[in-house]
């Protein structure tokens, strides 16, 4: 492994001497992602929800597994990645979630947005809302059901085997969490873009003739978000559209995976379960939405 990264270490760095114009052209989209798309949507929804999950609400407040489990999910469903994790390693920290359960819930409660699904997905790409929606409830659907198995199996919670922190000032102390939400989210989506860019450029310029399928995927496999608007350039109006955006929300971009693992470990959550199911979720959510 330290192979690996040390190669692709130093492929990125001469990379980026022998293209400075594109990783500047990378950078300032990636900003440009970040402002406009991500903090103005991202930054008012951590905040009440970090200082949510500080004020002792019976809404988290409880020992039925059932209650507390569901809930966690309607937060982070109407979130989306990566506030999902930034919700979970918080209730870890905090004490409401032990190290085992946070990281099946991690799993299992992985999400893009209902406004990025239904708003971009399916009117700008799809150019259709209603499969925007089709798309979005089929996801929760697949993550509903392995969460009442994972409810059904699951031990029950044990208040005493947790230690409950005060929060003296839940509004302070959930600025001060976003802030460093944030900043992750802001450096990894500027950071991967460019890379993204950098290499989608350097494979286009190497290999003129490539097909654009494999553009999509070498975009798609930095960033969901570019992947998904390059798949609706080339494939607008074609039935594999939909299969290869199902495929693209399932996988979610190594940009979101790495912001959602700093996120696990910073909170002590193993992010083994979360690695296998996004396996899992790119081999069903493609067929259910085809069927």
């Amino acid at each position: 492994m330290h192979k690996i990264i040390t190669i692709g270490s130093w492929a990125l760095i001469i990379l980026l001497f022998l293209q400075p114009g594109v990783a500047h052209k990378g950078a300032v989209e990636g900003m440009r992602i970040f402002t406009t798309a991500l903090l103005p949507y991202l930054l008012p929804y951590l905040v009440i929800t970090q200082m949510f999950i500080r004020s002792q609400n019976t809404f988290l407040n409880t020992t039925n597994k059932f209650k507390l489990y569901m809930n966690i999910y309607i937060l982070t469903a109407l979130g989306g990645f990566p506030s999902g994790a930034a919700i979970i390693s918080s209730l870890k920290e905090i004490g409401t979630l032990n190290e085992r359960n946070a990281s099946w819930l991690l799993a299992i409660c992985h999400a893009p947005s209902p406004m990025f699904v239904i708003g971009f997905v399916g009117i700008e790409i799809f150019n259709a809302e209603i499969a925007g929606l089709k798309l979005l409830i089929i996801i929760h659907l697949v993550n509903l059901a392995f969460l009442l198995v994972f409810i059904i199996f699951s031990k029950p919670i044990q208040t005493n085997d947790y230690v409950k922190k005060a929060s003296i000032s839940p509004f302070q102390e959930s600025i001060r969490e976003t802030s460093q939400i944030l900043l992750l989210i802001g450096t990894t989506v500027i950071f991967f873009t460019t890379i993204s860019i950098i290499v989608f450029e350097s494979v286009k310029e190497v290999i003129p003739s490539i097909s654009p399928f494999v553009l999509v995927l070498i975009a798609s496999f930095f960033e969901m978000t570019g992947g998904i608007s390059l798949a609706g350039e080339i494939s607008s109006g074609t039935t594999i559209l939909p299969f290869i955006v199902a495929i693209i929300i399932a996988f979610s971009g190594l940009s979101i995976h790495m912001q959602i693992i700093v996120l696990a470990q910073k909170a002590g959550i193993p992010i083994k379960h979360y690695i296998l199911f996004r396996f899992l979720n790119m081999l069903i959510l493609p067929i259910f939405f085809i069927l």
